[in-house]
């Protein structure tokens, strides 16, 4: 699977933009901006979360940098926690594209095959640019915060959802032990994933090879028959 060049922006969805203003995320004046501005603005806020988190960064910062009126601001967003709800719906509507883009480009119908592409594609060959990556730290410990309402938002759940699918079909097939609780596996295969994800992404990150060694150790020797 082919990187996209680290310093791009998928391009947001119009769709889940309209869905937006129904829900009262944004305003209808946002969704008439041109498809540029649109895109400028969500490359800023994830730039800016990211960088200060959800306290550190002001309205006054963000108008700042994104090249924007405090007045416009309050035409295209409600508050700064639309503003990152904003970020985080479209981000997820992102990952969501991801995941349906490494399902349609599986290798093989076996469990080890398709754990391994999810595990390369996610980690190996991160599909995500630096912002992204720091957004994505930012945001999977943003949604605790008071000020915050996603309601059933997790941006780790379609990894998640993914890698219990495939270890419901491994245990259909034989390739996992029926012994083990397949959901209780499933959750554990997924905490290791996200795990090593979130380490790709920090400063601190594990060393590929030996975490690829130990990963696949557990994955594939650990839990078949």
């Amino acid at each position: 699977m082919r990187a996209r060049p680290r310093d791009t922006v998928p391009a947001i969805n119009e769709n889940t933009v309209a869905e937006l203003v129904q829900q009262s995320v944004v305003t209808d004046t946002f969704r008439r901006l041109v498809s540029d501005k649109k895109q400028r603005l969500y490359q800023t806020t994830i730039r800016l979360f990211g960088e200060y988190g959800y306290d550190g960064l002001s309205v006054d910062q963000f108008c700042r940098e994104a090249g924007i009126s405090k007045g416009s601001f309050f035409q295209y967003f409600p508050s700064k926690s639309h503003l990152l709800e904003f970020a985080i719906l479209i981000f997820d509507d992102y990952l969501k594209q991801l995941l349906s883009e490494i399902r349609r480009t599986e290798p093989g119908p076996l469990v080890k095959q398709k754990l391994l592409h999810l595990y390369e594609a996610l980690i190996v060959n991160a599909r995500l640019y630096r912002a992204e990556e720091r957004f994505y730290l930012f945001a999977t410990r943003a949604l605790d915060h008071s000020a915050v309402a996603l309601e059933g938002i997790d941006l780790e759940r379609h990894v998640s959802n993914y890698v219990e699918e495939i270890i419901r079909r491994g245990e259909e097939t034989g390739e996992i032990r029926g012994d083990f609780d397949i959901e209780l596996t499933g959750r554990l295969v997924s905490l290791v994933m996200g795990t090593l994800v979130r380490s790709t992404f920090r400063a601190d990150r594990l060393p590929r090879q030996e975490t690829e060694r130990y990963l696949i150790s557990f994955l594939f020797d650990g839990i078949k028959a």
